[in-house]
């Protein structure tokens, strides 16, 4: 599981226009698409970066919704969804190096709470077989299902 990766590519890096008023540096968006026997539908990565190396990944299905993070797509293929964002973040490794992420597993529409959700676990499972612990070290915190995953060099 998660070793599909399909084709992705950058598409724009936007600077922050806000000189200085929030942290980030840049985001970097990447795009690729899913296909199901029904349907074909676009996703976007966006990658922020902050100094010291820190990255935050957002990942969502283009849709016109607010609540794009909590949406599930029914496309059954969240092995090629984690393939392909694990790809992108390797991409950024290969950028740079000393590189560390953080994200937040989104709690379902069905959901009620933000603590140890079903994408959180999911997501903790990924990188558990994908994260090589003598390079990198997995940090997660279930009250909040956020993860960080922190250069070990």
């Amino acid at each position: 599981m998660f070793n599909t990766i399909l084709p992705f590519r950058r598409v724009q890096r936007n600077r922050n226009p806000t000189a200085g008023r929030e942290s980030w540096r840049w985001v970097d968006i990447y795009k690729f698409f899913m296909h199901s026997p029904s349907s074909r539908r676009k996703y976007l990565v966006e990658i922020h970066a902050y100094e010291n190396h820190l990255y935050t990944a957002d990942f969502y299905a283009k849709v016109n919704n607010v609540n794009r993070y909590r949406l599930r797509t029914n496309q059954q293929a969240a092995g090629k969804l984690g393939g392909t964002v694990l790809a992108i973040l390797a991409d950024v490794l290969r950028q740079d190096p000393q590189a560390c992420f953080g994200f937040i597993a989104a709690a379902m529409v069905n959901e009620t709470s933000d603590a140890n959700t079903k994408r959180f676990r999911l997501y903790t499972k990924m990188l558990e077989l994908k994260i090589n612990p003598l390079r990198h070290k997995t940090i997660t915190r279930e009250e909040s299902s956020s993860i960080f995953i922190c250069c070990t060099c």
